[in-house]
Parts: structure tokens; C-alpha cells; sequence
């Protein structure tokens, strides 16, 4: 299977890997993940454009940009994505900051994420709607994070059969990219944009 995209960040007590790939028989789509090292915290997104193909895939690289500017206040990086989503297609989204003891997170739409821990898993709720669409007020949640905990964020082209099961703890410890790549490889619907991103806390 070939992927648009695959990309790495580190920083702040944190590794993350993502990979997105467009619909089976298009060249380009609308899902992507970012991440990037801010001053005290790592910022990751997930965004999933409405639609497929070379218009979604326009519009994806738009909310990149925006997302290229680094901005280190969630709300303020919401809003920017917001306003240009409105002007364009809306797109689901989440967006978060990582630090060395918490997951604070806006997730709104379809996209599914949960935390897992030696002892926990934890589905992180979200909010309903498209970002860009109806105005929101965006909620934003704080997770508490233990050491050796691992997150896992993706787009609705992950089918909802995938549920992480924590008592799977030799397909956790794998490479990050590796666990990316076999959850899109094993669970990604062929008719639509996938992306999954994976962050793990090292102590």
C-alpha cells in the first residue's frame, strides 16, 4: 500500500508518528496529521476535509498552512483553522498539546482517540459537528497522562471495528510508525481518506 504521507515529531517527553493515505484509485485526499515541538508542549492534529480528491486535497493544504504557522495557543489555532475551513470545506478535527503529564485536546466530528496504559484505556470523547460549518464554542478537555502511555488518533476511514484492546501489549510496544501503518494496512476502508497518528510518552 503506498501512503500520501508519513511524518515524525519529538519533543517534550514525547514521540509521535502519523500516516494518511487518499482513496483507493485517487492520487491525493483530504486527511492529514501534523505535529509540531512548541515551547513547553507538543501540538498534534488529525483533520479530515469533507470529500476526496484533488478538491479536498486543496483545501487540506490550505489548513496545513495554517498549521505551518506554529501557533502555541489551542484556541487560537482552532480558530485560525476554523476561519479558513469556512471559506473552503468544513473538515473534522483534532487538535491537542502533549506535556509530561497531560493530553488538553479539542476533538470535534467523527475522529476517534483514546489513551491506553499498562492498566487503562481511555476513549476520548468528543464534540459533534464540522469545523468551518455551524459556528462552535470548542470544548477543550484535559486527559491525565502516565508514564508509558500511548495515544492513538484517526479519521473515520479507520473502521469502527478498530477498538484498541489493552491487553494486546506486543502490538503497543511496536515501532509507532509500524502500529500507524498496520492500523490503516488492517482497518482502513478502501472508499475513503485514512490517517492515524500515534504519539507515545517516554520517560
Amino acid at each position: 500500500m503506498t501512503f500520501s504521507k508519513q511524518a515524525t515529531a519529538s519533543g517534550h517527553g514525547w514521540e509521535v508518528w502519523s500516516c494518511w493515505r487518499p482513496r483507493t484509485g485517487y492520487p491525493v485526499g483530504g486527511d492529514l496529521c501534523y505535529a509540531y515541538k512548541g515551547n513547553d508542549k507538543l501540538f498534534i492534529s488529525v483533520v479530515d476535509v469533507l470529500g476526496h480528491g484533488e478538491e479536498a486535497h486543496r483545501c487540506a493544504e490550505g489548513l496545513h498552512r495554517v498549521l505551518e504557522e506554529r501557533k502555541e495557543d489551542l484556541p487560537g489555532v482552532y480558530g485560525d483553522i476554523e476561519r479558513v475551513a469556512a471559506r473552503i470545506r468544513g473538515c473534522t478535527l483534532f487538535l491537542g498539546t502533549l506535556d509530561n503529564a497531560t493530553l488538553s485536546y479539542i476533538m470535534v466530528g467523527n475522529i476517534r482517540g483514546w489513551v491506553i496504559g499498562d492498566k487503562r484505556l481511555e476513549f476520548l470523547p468528543g464534540q459533534p459537528g464540522v469545523v468551518g460549518g455551524r459556528k462552535l464554542v470548542p470544548v477543550i478537555r484535559n486527559v491525565r497522562i502516565d508514564d508509558y502511555s500511548l495515544v492513538i488518533v484517526c479519521s473515520d476511514g479507520i473502521r469502527r471495528s478498530f477498538v484498541p484492546d489493552r491487553g494486546d501489549g506486543h502490538l503497543w510496544r511496536q515501532d509507532g510508525l509500524y502500529l500507524a501503518v498496520t492500523i490503516i494496512e488492517k482497518y482502513g476502508v478502501p472508499e475513503d481518506d485514512a490517517s492515524v497518528l500515534v504519539g507515545r510518552r517516554r520517560t
